[in-house]
């Protein structure tokens, strides 16, 4: 999947003292110190796919959900879908994987995907831009000679979710969300990377409503269970100077929740990237 670490530079970056992270680095404030609502779900647990680990994007989430009044369990793994050296990132299109098969299905029993309805929402520690809708999409059979997408045990639903990075309807959303409560004009525009962060965003959250279809004989009964992960956004971002060098910003929240980033260099980038790949190990 993603190679955090792909070059010579690597070996004697991570030779250096690792205090060199807290020495070298600038350290920034992006609000002033005031009192700041806090979101109301910033800390509800979910599944998570930590995108700084190369080990949870190669292995994704897999979840074991209850069918209501069924004996039988669906399975869901997601997995992202990304390209070497590819982030996952708010601006960027992107995409998710989404796997679905029973567990414990018994003989005579058939089901079906009626309908798989899933949202991509905003999620930030700041309440103004939290749960703003940026992508959803809705996958159904297609022709009228089945019920629906069969699975069973040994038999898998595969999907993939094409999240977009910046339509029309998400920039809307996203400055309405902003400014909503605003008097005056509101602006239309595209954000930066770096907007989003110094929002406070740091996930995507993915909401599905799965619509079974359950055939048992001559009886059909329609039950809906739902699924939610969170993909972690890419805290970095890249900064190129007009002499062609470049440096690296690090976001993450402190400890008076005020969204902060460190200023890198290129060693310290690798550093860093590589602390943040070990911590699920």
């Amino acid at each position: 999947m993603i190679s955090i670490l792909n070059n010579e530079r690597t070996k004697g970056a991570l030779k250096k003292v690792g205090a060199v992270l807290v020495v070298g680095a600038m350290v920034f404030t992006l609000t002033g110190c005031m009192e700041r609502e806090v979101s109301t779900n910033a800390n509800t647990s979910y599944d998570v796919i930590d995108t700084t680990s190369n080990e949870a994007l190669e292995n994704g989430i897999t979840q074991v959900i209850e069918v209501p009044g069924e004996s039988f369990k669906l399975v869901v793994n997601y997995q992202c879908e990304l390209k070497e050296d590819e982030r996952w990132t708010i601006t960027s299109d992107k995409k998710l994987n989404m796997e679905i098969r029973t567990d414990g299905l018994t003989s005579g029993t058939q089901v079906y995907i009626d309908n798989v309805h899933t949202d991509t929402t905003i999620c930030s520690y700041y309440p103004t831009v939290d749960g703003v809708t940026q992508d959803t999409m809705d996958d159904r059979i297609h022709n009228a000679q089945m019920l629906g997408f069969p699975i069973a045990d040994d038999n898998a639903y595969l999907g993939i979710n094409q999240i977009e990075g910046q339509n029309e309807t998400f920039i809307k959303g996203f400055v309405h969300g902003y400014n909503g409560y605003s008097a005056g004009t509101v602006e239309e525009k595209r954000f930066l990377e770096s907007d989003y962060l110094e929002k406070a965003v740091y996930a995507n959250k993915i909401t599905s409503i799965i619509d079974l279809l359950v055939v048992k004989g001559d009886e059909i009964t329609c039950v809906s269970v739902p699924s939610e992960v969170q993909v972690s956004v890419w805290p970095f971002i890249e900064i190129q100077k007009s002499g062609g060098a470049k440096y690296y910003r690090y976001y993450y929240l402190n400890d008076s929740g005020t969204m902060t980033y460190e200023e890198l260099s290129e060693d310290e980038y690798l550093i860093k990237t590589q602390i943040e790949n070990q911590k699920t190990k």
